[in-house]
């Protein structure tokens, strides 16, 4: 699986906007940037994306939402063997997953 895109909105610092980190390479991509600028939190939003469900609110997520409250979406474009794909979880109010098929344009699930 090769990730090609990771949009998040309401996450951490990023509250009432979004953060979009578009057209990643093949090969090795490097996150650089000082301190404090969101790096850690993309990669804490991946995890969560993956691997926490959208209909629960563990520590974890509790973590990506701001201070100022809100609910935190989270959205990666993949691209595996069978195609390309956009997953999409919104934590907290509006909870929802998504999986849409981009090679077909088709929501999946």
């Amino acid at each position: 699986m090769k990730i090609n895109a990771l949009r998040l909105h309401n996450i951490r610092r990023f509250a009432g906007r979004g953060v979009a980190i578009e057209n990643i390479g093949d090969g090795v991509n490097v996150l650089c940037e000082a301190n404090e600028f969101g790096k850690s939190t993309c990669f804490d939003s991946l995890h969560a994306l993956f691997f926490q469900s959208h209909s629960t609110t563990p520590a974890a997520i509790q973590s990506l939402r701001p201070y100022s409250g809100g609910n935190p979406l989270i959205e990666a474009d993949v691209e595996t063997s069978e195609g390309r794909f956009r997953l999409r979880k919104q934590f907290y109010g509006g909870r929802a997953a998504q999986v849409t098929n981009l090679t077909q344009n088709r929501l999946l699930h």
